[in-house]
């Protein structure tokens, strides 16, 4: 019981307080230096954005994810996915080409980035499209001989197909292969559609419908085609005119012959109509020119009726400082106009508009000064056109001006 106020006093002696305050300060100081000895690293895969590409174009083998190496304390970067660091790359304002640029890594907080790999990328920007391909029918293994397809309908009769441009350039056809057992049997098939192309496609390509509906009768026979007809039209009207249309009825005829030759077959061409220097619209029966492969025969009619329409062709011409004549009966001897001329535009055929002779004009400006009984008027200027209505007045300059009575 005597050792109990000595211990008390031990504890209560300004030493043993001092050598408790060393120790508790010592303590702090190595979990302090500790926990910064704790900071690690870690490295994540993150996908790599690639923003404000321009429209109508598409990137070229893109690189899809980059590595970046975050430094933090374990505990922070544990808890981390590669959705919470964020990379990119800008291409605003790029055309197309190849590009060199920068990879952007943004880290969230509580977190150092390190390093990312890597901190470029290169880049190809090619021009996207989207084309319209028909579809073409390649039965398989081929027709017996004897055999066609007649009334064949597609739908749609068309796919369309996106992809880079240099991809696109690669395709040659879009088809469908039926077969002969499905022919014979007749009705309507819904077929998958094939891209035909000469090499294999850099990036991705894609068309829409994968599929079309088709319709065909299994004929025996020649084969036969309907084609447009092409008018084959040389020279021009004269300079009056200009040439408008050139209407072809029938419009489409019809051919026969075997089905490799037909498929070859896009249109019929007429005989050669020279329009030189016509002056007025032409109607004439033209033959239709043999096809250039001699198995392949034009079936029915051997011509076709062909209307040349012209529409009138215009120019215009300025004639500059025409004098104003003053016309009417009023209460003064005299008149005078200011200005004393005008110009006008004028317009017609270049032969009518060439032809105009200045010095004994068609055209005449005047103003009308009946019962006009102010000294001093605005008036409009008028327009007499002698010229039977081939040449028409499109614009005068001035289109009001002022009348002054004389009157001494």
């Amino acid at each position: 019981m005597a050792e109990t106020p000595k211990t008390d006093d031990i504890i209560s002696s300004p030493m043993f307080l001092r050598v408790m305050a060393v120790v508790i300060a010592f303590a702090f100081w190595f979990y302090a230096s500790g926990s910064r000895t704790t900071e690690t690293t870690r490295s994540l895969s993150v996908p790599l954005e690639y923003l404000n590409v321009p429209p109508q174009t598409t990137l070229k083998g893109p690189v899809k994810e980059v590595e970046v190496v975050l430094s933090g304390t374990p505990g922070v970067l544990s808890s981390l996915s590669p959705e919470a660091v964020v990379c990119e790359v800008d291409a605003r304002g790029l055309g197309v080409g190849k590009y060199r640029l920068a990879v952007r890594a943004i880290a969230p907080k509580d977190v150092k980035l390190v390093d990312v790999v890597p901190t470029h990328v290169d880049i190809e920007l090619l021009r996207y499209i989207d084309r319209l391909i028909p579809v073409e029918v390649a039965v398989d293994k081929g027709l017996p001989p004897g055999l066609y397809l007649d009334m064949v309908e597609i739908v749609p009769k068309d796919i369309s197909v996106k992809g880079s441009e240099k991809d696109l350039a690669k395709i040659g056809t879009a088809r469908i292969a039926p077969s002969l057992e499905e022919l014979k049997a007749g009705g309507e098939l819904t077929l998958p559609v094939e891209i035909i192309r000469s090499e294999e496609f850099e990036d991705d390509v894609t068309f829409e419908p994968k599929r079309v509906k088709f319709r065909a009768v299994l004929a025996e026979g020649v084969p036969k085609k309907n084609v447009p007809v092409n008018a084959r039209i040389i020279g021009k009207p004269v300079d009056d005119f200009r040439l408008k249309a050139v209407v072809v009825e029938p419009a489409v005829v019809t051919v026969e012959g075997p089905l490799a030759k037909l498929d070859r077959v896009t249109k019929l061409d007429t005989e050669t109509i020279d329009i030189t220097d016509i002056t007025k619209e032409q109607n004439m029966v033209v033959p239709l020119r043999e096809p250039d492969d001699p198995l392949v025969k034009i079936v029915g009619a051997q011509s076709v009726r062909v209307n040349v329409l012209l529409t009138p062709f215009t120019v215009t011409r300025l004639l500059s400082r025409v004098a104003v004549e003053v016309e009417g009966k009023s209460v003064y001897p005299g008149w005078k106009v200011e200005p004393p001329s005008v110009n006008v535009t004028v317009e017609g055929v270049p032969s009518e508009v060439n032809s105009l002779d200045e010095k004994e004009l068609l055209i005449q400006p005047f103003v009308n000064v009946t019962n006009v009984v102010s000294r001093r008027l605005t008036v409009p200027v008028q327009i007499r056109n002698r010229t039977e209505g081939k040449l028409k007045v499109v614009r005068v300059e001035p289109s009001n001006i002022t009348v002054i009575a004389d009157v001494q």
